[in-house]
């Protein structure tokens, strides 16, 4: 790769880095991608800038290119459409030859999620349940089901995502998602009760110094004693909450209320959160910006769900449904 090429490349990632808060696994694969394309192109002595339409073709159609999953290869598509469109605001080029590449149909399986029925077993069961666990849960889930966290968004929440008004809280948290991107996840007025309660419960269990709303291991190091008034002359230990203790927690509380705990997993309430907004009548784009998905193609996968409850609807109800004989 000649030493033009590299520090284009390297303009361009450097300037996604800034704008779009990419992480570095996504900063890293996006150079891989760049690379890759570009030792298919000097077979053809020509530099990553200088390549036309047909062949970002010949490269998705060479055996280098089979090899990858449809997951890579949209990836690959939507690196190459970035880079040349950053060619293009540059004025390196004058058209950008990754516009019209088609990426492959991704075959990503449905989205799981529990019936609304489920879900609220689940949240009723565990509003009656004043031990630390099922206080700690409830809030948990009233939280994720509410805004429709990731599992790693929720057990990663800084006491500080949660802001008050009039010293109550508000109606909404700050949530870090992805590549560090900054949104706004709504609570419901069940979810801020329950996380009241487990604030002040948070607080008599001796937690109350930790940056993490929902804590893994805090304690004083080596055999140090916590000075509840005096914090900051011990050294602590301050973890989350794992996600696979959460994992454990939900599948004891989906065999507490004869639910199959395989149906039960950390995810499967954002996938439900997502689906129930949807089929109630949420417009895409708003779900969008609750998932905090970057590309609306992500968020169209729920789709999929009400258009295979529709076709079923039709099947088993219509009365031309079914070939008379």
């Amino acid at each position: 790769m000649s030493n033009y090429s590299i520090k284009i490349i390297d303009k361009f990632l450097n300037k996604i880095r800034a704008e779009d808060g990419l992480s570095a696994n996504t900063l890293s694969s996006y150079r891989q991608d760049l690379q890759i394309l570009q030792n298919f192109l000097l077979i053809k002595n020509m530099r990553i800038e200088e390549s036309s339409k047909q062949d970002l073709q010949d490269y998705f159609r060479s055996d280098d290119a089979q090899k990858y999953s449809n997951a890579s290869i949209q990836r690959k598509i939507s690196c190459y459409k970035n880079f040349y469109q950053f060619l293009e605001n540059e004025g390196l080029i004058t058209i950008n030859p990754a516009l019209e590449i088609k990426a492959p149909r991704s075959g990503r399986k449905v989205p799981k999620f529990l019936p609304e029925s489920d879900v609220k077993k689940i949240l009723d069961s565990l509003l009656a349940d004043q031990s630390e666990f099922g206080i700690k849960l409830s809030c948990m889930l009233e939280i994720m089901y509410s805004a429709g966290l990731r599992v790693s968004e929720l057990v990663n929440l800084p006491i500080s995502a949660i802001k008050f008004h009039d010293s109550e809280i508000d109606d909404f948290l700050i949530i870090k998602g992805k590549g560090n991107k900054e949104r706004i996840a709504p609570l419901n007025e069940t979810s801020k009760y329950i996380l009241k309660k487990y604030l002040v419960m948070r607080q008599n269990v001796g937690l109350d110094y930790s940056k993490w709303l929902f804590v893994g291991n805090f304690r004083a190091k080596k055999t140090i004693k916590i000075h509840r008034h005096n914090p900051a002359s011990v050294n602590f230990i301050d973890k989350p909450l794992s996600r696979q203790r959460f994992n454990k927690m939900l599948k004891e509380l989906a065999i507490k209320v004869n639910i199959d705990p395989s149906r039960v997993h950390p995810h499967v309430f954002r996938h439900s959160f997502a689906t129930h907004l949807l089929n109630r009548g949420a417009d895409l784009r708003v779900l969008q910006e609750l998932l905090g998905h970057s590309d609306i193609s992500t968020t169209e996968i729920y789709t999929s769900v009400m258009h295979s409850k529709l076709s079923e609807a039709v099947l088993n109800h219509h009365p031309l449904s079914k070939i008379k004989n």
